[in-house]
C-alpha cells in the first residue's frame, strides 16, 4: 500500500525537466530526443515551472530592490554560461507580476532566464522531489490550458526506476528514513498498474 506521493508527471518533456532539476544529467540526456520533439511543448512547460515558482516565492511586487536582489542571485548562477543580465531577469518577473507592462517584444533570454528563476527557486525554497513533481504537474497543466498538446507519456521499468534511485540520492543520508517512508509502495504500484495496462 502507497504511504506516500505518486508521481503526478504526465509528459515526457515534465520528466525531462524533472531530470533536470534533480540534477541526472545522464537520464535528462535519455529523455532529450523525445522531449525535444515538441520545443513548443519544452517551453511551454519551462514557462508553467516560472509561473508556479513564482507563486511559491510569493514575491512584493511593490518592493523593487528585493526583486532585483533576487534577480542577481538568479544571474549569478547563469551569468557566466548564458550572460543574462540581472535587469532581464527582474524586468522579467515584474511583466509577470504585471507591475510594468510587458513591451511585447520577445526577449533573446526569456526562457534562459525563467528557467534560471526555477532553479534560484527550487534552491532557495530547498524543494524536495515531491515538491518538484508538483511545481512540473501544475506546468503541464498551465500548458494544457494553453491549448499546447502534450501527449501523455509513461516512463519505463529502468527509466522509473532511475529516477527512484536519483530521488533517494537527492535527500542524502540523514533523511533517507523518511524518504523510504514517503515512497514505501509507490513503485510497487506503479509496477502493478504498468501491468494492467
Amino acid at each position: 500500500m502507497t504511504t506516500g506521493r505518486a508521481s503526478g508527471l504526465s509528459s515526457v518533456q515534465g520528466y525531462y525537466w524533472h531530470a533536470v532539476l534533480l540534477g541526472n544529467r545522464s537520464l535528462a540526456r535519455r529523455l532529450q530526443p523525445r522531449a525535444f520533439l515538441d520545443r513548443r511543448a519544452l517551453g511551454g512547460v519551462v514557462r508553467g515551472m516560472f509561473r508556479v515558482a513564482l507563486e511559491w516565492l510569493d514575491p512584493d511586487p511593490r518592493n523593487h530592490a528585493e526583486i532585483r536582489q533576487f534577480a542577481e542571485r538568479v544571474t549569478r548562477y547563469t551569468y557566466a554560461t548564458y550572460g543574462v543580465p540581472a535587469d532581464e531577469v527582474s524586468q522579467l518577473i515584474l511583466c509577470e507580476m504585471g507591475e510594468v507592462p510587458d513591451d511585447g517584444g520577445p526577449s533573446a533570454y526569456a526562457g534562459i532566464a525563467e528557467l534560471a528563476v526555477v532553479m534560484t527557486a527550487v534552491r532557495d525554497l530547498e524543494l524536495k522531489p515531491g515538491h518538484l513533481d508538483r511545481l512540473i504537474s501544475g506546468a503541464e497543466e498551465f500548458v494544457r490550458r494553453l491549448g499546447i498538446s502534450l501527449p501523455a507519456y509513461r516512463p519505463g521499468l529502468f527509466t522509473r526506476l532511475r529516477f527512484e534511485l536519483t530521488e533517494g540520492n537527492w535527500y542524502g543520508y540523514s533523511a533517507r528514513r523518511r524518504w523510504s517512508a514517503e515512497r514505501m509502495g509507490a513503485f510497487v504500484d506503479w509496477l502493478r498498474d504498468d501491468s494492467t495496462v
